[in-house]
């Protein structure tokens, strides 16, 4: 049976199908009509379009040029239309048009949602209807496939898989041995996530919504949408001042000690993931050395957790 990983984050949406990866800009919207309002001048750059069962969104970098963005920062939205139109986009970039056949989907859901007994009780029931089959097109052609198997997983647990296994599927010498601290940074949360000797420490997990949202938070959006934001800061047109790095990095390392304590000497490594932790850079690699912590920089951040999630499924398959 195939295996779909999925990290529906709130930044980018990442899917990964026989170890190939797509990360795809989490923007969604439903396109305005044009008409011929744009005659004689030149129009914005299309975004991926997809359809499917009566919807049509456009997705992915730009998308907001074309619409309201409709995705939301609510936990709620993370299995509606608007971020299946993302899954189905970011798959349709590692597959081929057609018949994928049946599938198992492992998704990554972020660990405070997961920490919410409510809010994860009616993910939990959304998630079920995803078992069914699935038909969308793009403009590369139209794409099947029936999730026959599901799987949710914390998504840091992705990054963790991710280190612990090579891309042979090798697992690293001791490396379910001793305690593993993840801290994924993304654009909605801060996921902590520890495990010792291969279980879960409940006592360790912690999370809050500080992720990159709190920066651009931090800067005068002027009207701006807040996809329009991300995309100014990925494109390097916006470059957030050392001021307000500084800031929202007090605003995780908050989160960190009241989840870790003040020393980070206990764990064997410290495994960091996420978009956001690319932004904060030497700072953040700087705040978590100097309270002792033994760093771990994928050589992709960003793609480590559905990586890890695509390996989690084929060992636990």
């Amino acid at each position: 049976m195939n295996i779909i990983a999925v990290d529906p984050g709130f930044g980018n949406t990442k899917v990964c199908v026989e170890g190939r990866v797509a990360v795809l800009q989490s923007a969604v919207v439903r396109p305005v009509e044009m008409g011929g309002a744009a005659l004689g001048m030149r129009v914005a750059d299309a975004a991926c379009r997809v359809s499917f069962e009566g919807y049509e969104f456009m997705v992915g970098a730009g998308a907001w040029r074309w619409g309201r963005p409709l995705d939301s920062l609510d936990f709620g939205a993370i299995v509606g239309p608007g971020r299946l139109a993302l899954m189905y986009a970011a798959l349709a970039n590692v597959a081929q048009p057609g018949d994928l056949g049946d599938c198992r989907l492992v998704i990554g859901l972020p660990v405070p949602l997961m920490l919410d007994e409510v809010q994860m009780a009616a993910t939990k029931e959304t998630l079920r209807k995803l078992k069914r089959p699935h038909v969308f097109t793009t403009a590369a052609g139209e794409y099947r496939f029936t999730v026959a198997a599901l799987s949710a997983v914390a998504q840091p647990a992705g990054a963790f898989h991710d280190w612990l296994y090579n891309d042979e599927l090798l697992p690293r010498e001791g490396g379910a041995r001793g305690n593993i601290a993840v801290l994924d940074l993304g654009m909605n949360t801060l996921d902590l996530f520890v495990i010792e000797d291969g279980v879960v420490q409940p006592v360790r997990l912690g999370g809050d919504t500080v992720g990159v949202r709190s920066l651009l938070g931090l800067i005068s959006s002027n009207g701006y949408e807040l996809a329009e934001l991300d995309d100014q800061i990925r494109a390097g047109k916006l470059r957030p001042r050392d001021t307000d790095l500084d800031i929202w990095l007090g605003e995780v390392m908050h989160i960190v000690e009241k989840a870790w304590g003040k020393k980070l000497t206990r764990f064997k490594v410290v495994i960091v993931a996420g978009g956001g932790a690319v932004l904060l850079g030497r700072k953040l690699e700087g705040a978590l050395a100097a309270k002792g912590a033994a760093l771990h920089w994928p050589a992709d951040p960003v793609a480590t957790n559905v990586k890890g999630l695509w390996k989690y499924g084929v060992k636990h398959g």
